[in-house]
């Protein structure tokens, strides 16, 4: 099983092969070998092991020899990659813990590339070895021998830089490159391999465990000190391991010294700048990392895309740093800089202009701030309102209003000619409003020229009328309030509303109108006035044209009412929904056509949920348009139904139907009679609130007792008992003695918390009562004793 699934995994990148006897290992790709060698691995093979079964499944030796010469190679790659010195993690999850700031808090350009986890400039230890990568000691060597001789060899470097190899003896191999080391191995190997010349056989050198090596950092590090790392490693991996400069670490100048001589500077700045790692130089054992303090170091603040501190170096301009924070912000004000620089004694201020940029040189300390945009236009007016392109236009010399209502394609049909408005900043930067004509504009009488910052309005004649509404209410699809339209009539509205409804009563269709007349309403007596109509289902007819705040009245015929439906659950014979049939039916007469209770009834826990209706907010409505009339719903009332529990006594209703205790039924009621109840349910302030099964000798502190007794935090004398119809009732209290209510099945006994006392202790009028009381009390218990 254990092969079958590694053939899987080594014929599964789109190749047909389906038996080890046709693998071809040359036309296997590097992910293939890979997937292959972590398969066997996972399963707990050794490669002995999978050399035996490939031979057992058909492959050749020739084709196994090839196999076996690229797994080594990939173990060898594998091993390198688990090397790492753990003195570099740990160094580098510090560093990346921490932040470089100044001592006020503000970053520094640069810290974040190495105390961040997103970058790491750690050794990729999986790719091949590099050309130049020289050998030394402690470096170890795969020579696979494969074709037509077969041999595997792994021989590490002495101290002395020699390999010691079986038959070839000892191959010096210190300072050579890989690569010029197997040419002196082969040459050595084919003394006694005679196939290697015939070309039958080959051999593979590659670069299994590396050395590490000794690299010192200091100077101005996070954290300096000797480090052991991979041999591959590079300055830039050394900065990584050590967290990069300090606060007063310099970016710019970063030495690497090699027997006692500087052999590179790398400026971090440039690689930040342009990508590229110049003088990133593969590092030797017993290297020196030396971080120099910064010489200068400026701050830019304000509109730049990069702002913090920057470091500097020799006769570096403003328009050079500029160029490591990223140039001006989109909002920035580029014609001018502040400067703030330090004196010998204080501090000074200079104002730079753009074109100086380029030749001021940075010194220490400067402090640039870039200032941005006025939140203003130079040559900007506005036009709003009833215009087809209200918006922002340029102020062009000469501009005048006419020629902005232009600019705006004109006036809209429905715009307010008589009167429009220029809001102007005087130079106090106080406004003023200045009235026009838009008619007389247009028209090209008393045109207005145009300044910064005008403001035009021109109002919709509709708009100049909002408020015009009218209502119909009784028998419509949808009552409501309606946006008054010229010449709209009573047919006009009911249309708009969705029509009457089916029992509409149309002969009698009332209009209220309110009162305008000024002499009448003086007299303080009539405010509105009424009217009657008659129309007919197609709203044709007779039309009476509607003003202003009219009210139209559509009743339903006298008498009529919708069906209505009740519920009932539970135990009777036949649940389910029923018709109220007169208005005269009662809770008994829906039970008599349920089949009356069952055998299984309690009617002591019969309840009632009836709905109650209650406004909820007045909903705006969109625009709507009816056919070829324009309509809006200014409001419609909303409602909202919500259920609410009304305690009944069952036993009561079906002795005497008919009785005050008999309730008219109303629609959606729900009448649920359940089966007999066993538990009692307490609830609020006691140790352990629970269900407690009914027991007809318990009492009130009975069920008290079994849920641990009431707590410290228990208001006793408040204490009542909600019973399963819905009903409830209170502990009564006479003087010291409470009267608990009766406990019945399915009722929740409920303890409510202690308020907490007043501070100050107790009034002069509460002494007063509590003494009174005792009094009397007393006087009460002496009378009892007497007699």
């Amino acid at each position: 099983t254990a092969f079958i699934l590694m053939n899987f995994f080594l014929y599964s990148q789109d190749l047909t092969l389906t038996d080890m006897k046709s693998v071809k290992v040359d036309k296997l790709t590097e992910k293939q070998i890979r997937d292959f060698q972590d398969k066997y691995t996972e399963e707990g093979y050794t490669l002995d092991q999978v050399e035996e079964m490939a031979l057992q499944n058909g492959m050749s030796a020739g084709e196994w020899r090839k196999l076996r010469a690229r797994l080594s190679a990939q173990i060898a790659v594998e091993k390198r990659n688990e090397y790492s010195a753990v003195s570099t993690r740990g160094a580098a999850q510090q560093a990346q813990q921490m932040s470089v700031e100044t001592s006020d808090g503000t970053k520094i350009f640069g810290s974040s590339l190495f105390n961040t986890s997103n970058v790491t400039f750690e050794p990729n230890l999986r790719l091949p070895t590099p050309l130049d990568y020289q050998l030394g000691p402690d470096d170890e060597l795969v020579i696979d021998v494969f074709g037509y001789a077969e041999e595997s060899m792994r021989a590490g470097v002495s101290p002395e830089g020699v390999i010691r190899l079986p038959k070839a003896g000892q191959i010096h191999v210190n300072g050579l490159t890989v690569e010029q080391a197997k040419r002196l191995i082969v040459s050595k190997l084919a003394s006694f391999i005679s196939t290697i010349n015939t070309g039958e056989s080959y051999v593979s050198v590659t670069l299994g465990n590396i050395r590490s090596m000794k690299i010192l950092v200091v100077g101005e590090a996070f954290r300096p000190g000797t480090y052991t790392l991979p041999s591959v490693s590079s300055v830039y991996n050394t900065l990584n391991a050590c967290g990069g400069p300090n606060r007063n670490g310099s970016f710019r100048e970063v030495k690497v010294i090699r027997n006692d001589k500087v052999i590179a500077v790398i400026d971090i700045y440039d690689f930040l700048l342009t990508g590229e790692m110049k003088n990133n130089i593969r590092l030797q054992d017993r290297d020196v990392i030396k971080i120099e303090p910064f010489k200068k170091r400026i701050e830019f603040k304000g509109e730049l895309k990069n702002t913090g501190y920057f470091e500097a170096k020799g006769n570096e301009t403003l328009s050079d740093m500029m160029e490591y924070a990223g140039g001006f912000d989109i909002n920035a004000y580029k014609d001018r800089v502040s400067i703030f620089r330090n004196t010998p004694k204080e501090k000074r201020i200079e104002d730079l202009g753009y074109n100086q940029f380029d030749q001021f040189v940075v010194e220490d300390g400067d402090v640039f701030v870039f200032s941005s945009l006025l939140d203003r236009f130079e040559n900007r007016v506005q036009i709003g309102g009833s215009v087809f392109r209200p918006g922002i236009y340029a102020l062009s010399p000469g501009l005048t209003l006419r020629q902005l209502i232009e600019k705006a394609d004109g006036l809209k049909e429905d715009a307010f000619l008589y009167r429009g408005t220029i809001t102007r900043e005087k130079d106090n930067k106080e406004t003023e409003i200045i009235p026009f004509s838009p008619s007389d504009v247009i028209q090209g009488k008393g045109d207005v020229p145009m300044k910064k910052e005008d403001v035009v309005y021109i109002a919709s004649a509709i708009e100049m009328q909002e408020g015009r509404k009218v209502s119909v209410y009784g028998a419509v699809k949808n009552p409501g309030s309606y946006k008054l339209h010229e010449n709209m009539t009573i047919q006009d509205l009911i249309f708009t509303a969705g029509g009457v409804s089916e029992y509409a009563e149309l002969r009698d269709v009332e209009i209220y109108r309110v009162e305008k007349d000024p002499e009448v309403l003086k007299l303080g007596e009539k405010i509105a006035s009424g009217h009657k109509i008659s129309i007919n289902r197609n709203l044709d007819g007779f039309d009476f044209k509607l003003e202003s705040h009219d009210i139209v009245v559509v009743r339903s015929i006298s008498g009529y009412t919708e069906i209505k439906q009740v519920m009932i659950e539970g135990e009777v014979m036949f649940p389910g929904n029923y018709i109220i049939l007169t208005n005269r039916d009662r809770v008994s007469d829906v039970i008599k056509r349920a089949g009356g209770l069952n055998l299984y009834a309690y009617p002591e826990g019969a309840f009632m949920i009836r709905k109650i209706e209650t406004t909820l907010a007045d909903e705006k409505l969109e625009n709507e348009v009816v056919d070829n009339i324009s309509s809006e719903m200014i409001s419609k009332r909303r409602f909202i139904r919500t259920d609410a529990v009304l305690g009944i006594d069952l036993e009561k209703i079906l002795q005497l139907p008919g009785s005050a205790y008999d309730l008219l039924m109303e629609d959606g009621d729900i009448i649920r009679i359940p089966k007999e109840l066993q538990t009692v349910q307490v609830s609020g302030e006691v140790f352990l609130p629970s269900l407690v099964r009914f027991d007809r000798t318990y009492s009130f502190r009975d069920y008290i007792d079994n849920s641990g007794g009431f707590s410290p935090h228990s208001y006793k004398r408040k204490s009542y008992v909600v019973y399963a119809n819905g009903t409830s009732k209170s502990t009564k209290r006479f003087l010291f003695f409470r009267s608990y209510p009766e406990v019945t099945p399915g009722a929740k006994i409920y303890v409510p918390v202690k308020p907490e006392k007043k501070s100050g202790g107790m009034t002069l009028g509460e002494g007063i009562a509590l003494t009174s009381s005792l009094v009397t009390v007393t006087a009460l218990i002496v009378n009892l004793l007497r007699r």
